[in-house]
């Protein structure tokens, strides 16, 4: 087993059991949510991590190793805590209505005792504490974590941490480097959408499929005609209608090409103008996006700091 603060994509899980079952149902599609259980957990309270997964609100899944940053796995286990990974539908198949519904129905799922039956449907003797919650996501994740943190009652959340979080639709420039060469075609997307078989459910992808037609939504600018507009669909306007705000830790790397730093600039000024108290801390260093995915805390002082902070609020 590699040490907890030196492990890779093929070891990032070493330390875990692994469990998969759904939180929701359609048709007879489940959508999975992974979880993952400290090996040798002693008969304690254990806090809780929700974690959703990058990849633009189009591609990803909840167990995808490599994009599940390095530095989680010793946070995870100093604290002992659970962490739950819930999919969710994906777009274009899907709309931001479609994908929120799926957040408040995994929620529901949690606050309903839907963790607590699974553990004992396994006859695992594990007790949550469902009043220490804290919530992480990595760009398209951060959309969710922040829209969680909109969303959920006061209190419900004690902490979230947010990587180059998606806090308004995706765009980017065409010319911008990516990750596959060459890059899509502008035909990509309208030969995606004539190939979906109506009623199709898609609530998962390991990339790097639909890595580029991530990019290509993104770059030739039709994003929204597949995901929808609407305030109430992207943080930076969802924010508004907020009474309250979890404490919040937003990193973002100053040369990100794929999530641009200044919709996280964006929202930090407006969370702090609508939100009266709101506490957010926000780390900006150098990289581009997912710069941190092999990142130790310990070599890192804004990271320590950071998560230090995070823990003050999540364990209070």
């Amino acid at each position: 087993m590699a040490p907890f603060d030196d492990t890779t994509g093929a070891t990032r899980f070493d330390s875990f059991d692994i469990y998969r079952t759904s939180y929701k149902q359609i048709g007879d599609h489940n959508i999975e949510v992974g979880i993952l259980v400290p090996k040798d957990l002693q008969p304690v309270k254990h806090p809780l991590l929700i974690k959703f997964h990058g990849g633009g609100l189009v591609t990803g899944t909840a167990l995808y190793p490599d994009w599940f940053s390095a530095w989680h796995v010793p946070l995870i286990q100093r604290n002992t805590a659970i962490t739950v990974l819930p999919n969710y539908r994906l777009t274009p198949e899907h709309t931001g209505n479609d994908i929120l519904e799926d957040l408040a129905d995994f929620w529901k799922w949690i606050n309903g005792g839907g963790l607590t039956d699974f553990f004992a449907s396994q006859k695992l003797a594990i007790e949550v504490d469902f009043e220490h919650m804290l919530v992480s996501g990595d760009s398209a994740g951060g959309y969710m974590a922040l829209m969680s943190g909109i969303s959920m009652p006061r209190g419900a959340i004690k902490a979230i941490i947010a990587q180059y979080p998606m806090t308004n639709y995706l765009r980017c420039d065409p010319d911008a480097p990516f990750k596959v060469d060459p890059k899509p075609p502008l035909s990509l997307v309208d030969e995606h959408i004539a190939s979906i078989t109506p009623g199709t459910v898609i609530s998962s992808a390991t990339p790097p499929a639909r890595m580029e037609l991530s990019f290509a939504l993104a770059a030739y600018g039709r994003y929204n005609e597949f995901f929808g507009t609407g305030k109430h669909l992207w943080p930076i306007t969802a924010i508004e209608e907020a009474e309250h705000f979890p404490p919040t830790l937003i990193i973002h790397g100053e040369q990100d090409t794929a999530v641009s730093i200044e919709d996280s600039r964006a929202f930090v000024k407006k969370a702090g103008e609508v939100v009266p108290g709101a506490e957010i801390k926000f780390a900006m260093t150098d990289g581009d996006h997912g710069f941190d995915v092999e990142m130790k805390e310990d070599e890192h002082e804004w990271l320590r700091e950071g998560l230090e902070w995070v823990e003050s609020k999540w364990l209070a």
